[in-house]
């Protein structure tokens, strides 16, 4: 009995473990697909190239906002 709880909770765990590695992996991902998409639309709309801390902010800033809206959407 005691020996199924404990498997369970571990087996638990480990699901936990590797859902949240695949989050992170997910959110790398699509920092740097947004990063790319800033980088190229900058450079086709406007002409220019933005530095690179104004790009990788606004990547930051596109990305939480996407991954936080995701979050708290209503089910």
């Amino acid at each position: 009995m005691v020996g199924r709880i404990i498997i369970g909770g571990l087996s638990a765990l480990a699901i936990t473990i590797i859902a949240s590695l695949m989050l992170i992996i997910l959110g790398v991902i699509y920092f740097g697909l947004t990063l790319w998409i800033i980088s190229i639309s900058s450079k086709f709309f406007f002409g220019a190239v933005p530095g690179a801390d104004f790009a990788v902010l606004s990547a930051a800033l596109l990305a939480t906002g996407a991954i936080i809206a995701g979050a708290l959407e209503k089910k």
